[in-house]
């Protein structure tokens, strides 16, 4: 695994926010040296500063005109939580990640410096761009090399053809096209209110599923999603990635044209009903072993920083 995955939230991140300038942030080190900088939060005791944060946002491209105040809050948030996923893991990986060979993380020095060499810059210059120091790109290089080498061990031959066979349907491309009515409820809420979405809920699947109503006309009054005007379509989805998972496991666990019963995300409540479903394409492990692995990395690593989220102390400072 090379530098690239490794930087994907956060690239994530800015794109959504703007489009990054030149070569993506390395963020696994601490970008700033500012230890006196305001607080943004605090990690089981370590501080991130709000440098760092300014620091990530500064290699944004230049907007045609400046962020609403909303939009930059947002964008702050945004970057502040990767930058809180990184320190977890960075505190994992110190205390559970494999012991890495200087040498190998001479080799990523070497790579990093070759291109920038091919785009006309040095070294020096992506410190400068990216305000950080060399020895802050080594400790993110290290890093980024004990994650490869702490799931190398966990992503087994065994474990990955068990992971293939476990989310064939994904592998194999198929997608189902979905509508839901959903009531936003924050896992914080009021069990009444909980209770009281449920109801709602409960009794217009009753209406749906008796004929009462259509799924569609229920949807476009009750669900409160961009899709409601649609009929609550939200078009075809694959197994994995690109909807929360209950209501993806729940998708493609349903027959066509069947209701679902209440599907509980971290958006809130759902109905879901599916209307589609394409073919299988027939792929063998073989051909797709590569893609496999970066799956099943990737949802390893959402697993344990979830994990590591639960039980971390973790103080906010900003607004």
């Amino acid at each position: 695994m090379g530098w690239s995955r490794r930087r994907f939230a956060m690239r994530g991140i800015l794109a959504r926010h703007g489009k990054l300038a030149g070569l993506a942030i390395l963020v696994w080190a601490g970008a700033v040296g500012a230890e006196s900088s305001k607080p943004a939060a605090t990690v089981n005791g370590e501080v991130i500063p709000m440098s760092e944060i300014e620091a990530v946002i500064s290699q944004r491209s230049p907007d045609l005109f400046p962020l609403p105040r909303a939009q930059q809050r947002q964008l702050r948030h945004d970057v502040l939580d990767a930058l809180i996923s990184e320190r977890l893991m960075r505190q994992f990986l110190s205390q559970n990640g494999p012991k890495i060979d200087s040498k190998e993380i001479d080799k990523q020095m070497q790579l990093l410096a070759d291109v920038q060499k091919a785009a006309g810059k040095t070294l020096d210059d992506y410190c400068r761009e990216t305000k950080q120091t060399k020895e802050q790109i080594r400790l993110s290089a290290q890093n980024m090399l004990q994650f490869s080498a702490y799931m190398q061990q966990k992503a087994t031959d065994a474990e990955l053809k068990k992971y293939f066979q476990e989310n064939i349907e994904f592998f194999q491309k198929v997608t189902v096209r979905v509508s839901h009515i959903v009531i936003r409820v924050p896992a914080e809420a009021p069990i009444a209110e909980r209770q009281g979405a449920r109801t709602k809920l409960s009794d217009l699947r009753q209406q749906i599923v008796s004929g009462k109503v259509a799924f569609a006309d229920a949807a476009r009054e009750h669900s409160q999603c961009p899709s409601a005007p649609k009929g609550g379509d939200i078009g075809y989805i694959t197994r994995k990635w690109m909807v929360d998972e209950s209501v993806a496991k729940a998708a493609f666990g349903l027959k066509k044209d069947v209701v679902s019963d209440i599907v509980a995300s971290e958006f809130g409540l759902h109905l879901l009903l599916v209307t589609d479903r394409t073919a299988p394409k027939p792929i063998e492990y073989v051909a797709c072993v590569d893609d496999v692995r970066d799956c099943f990395v990737e949802e390893m690593r959402q697993k344990l920083l979830a994990d590591l989220r639960a039980k971390a102390k973790i103080q906010i400072h900003i607004e």
